[in-house]
């Protein structure tokens, strides 16, 4: 059984666009799981309405926003004690699904007996001809990002559209206790993930021919707000200090210090004080918590996590893009 995932929050018509886009091009069977993370009645009651024809669908309606991955490791729960569930595929609810994506995600976990992850080619909605990501690239400075080339070391898949064997999803909560870090809330989980699941051995594949078209940061408000900043940047710290070895932190550490030099001068330059403390105050804050986390992880030297590190800085586009808005006061606050 392939179990998929999909979290929805708020707007219940993209969700459903992304569903019927699911049925009619996933090209394999599956089981779908819907979280709906306490959206208003009318939402709840389309969605409702949208699924109760359809076979094999699991439709869980939170009182609270539990956020992606609290949400995500509630579906899983539903599923992961059976038997017969061999993967379960994550697809963000602004995604519409192209011909035979499960299809070729199925496909490419099973190519090599030993794999375990499976990045898909995620393309942008409003330019459907350019890469939105092609999986996880992280960098040397300590931030992941979207891979935009294959020829871009492959850490793990996006959250937005992934799938997992049942094996490592069993691992890691065996292991650290869940599967996606539920204090992550949303943005970078999907990193966190991969990172552990590299430090316990487990290989990822990319499915060229697994296509998704991605809105982008839809449920989050769309465009680049103070919700996204702020869980990015302290998650990706959380991250950073959780499972990586004191080795790599030690001879990274002068691009460790500049990145996050960079992020202060940017965010200051914004005006956005009050953000950079927050995220500064509640990455120590959650530190000790982070640290204990450390120890249920083999820690890996830093010659193995070279393999899936870039050799580069940061992604050039994203500075070049950052550089020319450096002037500008264009980083919305998070919507309520």
């Amino acid at each position: 059984m392939i179990a998929v995932v999909v979290i929805n929050f708020g707007d219940t018509a993209v969700t459903q666009a992304c569903l019927s886009s699911l049925y009619e091009n996933a090209g394999a069977a599956f089981h779908l799981i819907v979280i709906d993370n306490a959206s208003d009645a009318r939402s709840q009651s389309a969605l409702r309405h949208a699924l109760e024809a359809r076979q094999d669908v699991t439709l869980i309606f939170n009182s609270d926003n539990r956020g992606f991955a609290a949400g995500c490791n509630q579906a899983i729960a539903t599923v992961l004690e059976d038997p017969s569930l061999e993967a379960v595929a994550l697809l963000n609810n602004d995604t519409l699904v192209q011909p035979g994506w499960l299809a070729e995600m199925v496909a490419a976990l099973e190519s090599k007996a030993d794999m375990d992850m499976v990045a898909a080619r995620m393309m942008r909605f409003d330019a459907p001809s350019k890469v939105d990501s092609l999986g996880i690239v992280f960098y040397k400075s300590g931030i992941a990002s979207n891979r935009k080339h294959e020829s871009q070391p492959l850490l793990g898949p996006c959250g937005g559209a992934a799938l997992y064997s049942a094996r490592l999803l069993r691992r890691l909560q065996e292991k650290t206790g869940y599967i996606f870090d539920p204090t992550f809330f949303c943005y970078a989980e999907d990193t966190d993930l991969a990172l552990r699941a590299r430090a316990l051995g487990y290989r990822c594949a990319y499915a060229d021919r697994a296509t998704v078209l991605h809105r982008g940061g839809h449920s989050s408000g769309g465009g680049y707000n103070e919700l996204i900043a702020y869980y990015g940047l302290r998650n990706s710290l959380f991250a950073l200090f959780k499972n990586l070895p004191a080795s790599f932190l030690l001879s990274n550490a002068i691009w460790l210090i500049a990145m996050q030099a960079a992020v202060v001068f940017k965010y200051l330059l914004k005006g956005k004080i009050s953000l950079l403390w927050r995220v500064y105050r509640d990455t120590l804050k959650g530190l000790p918590r982070v640290l204990r986390a450390r120890r249920a992880l083999r820690q890996r030297p830093a010659s193995d996590w070279a393999i899936y590190c870039s050799k580069q800085f940061y992604d050039r586009d994203y500075i070049l893009a950052g550089l020319r808005t450096l002037h500008k006061r264009d980083i919305r606050p998070a919507r309520d």
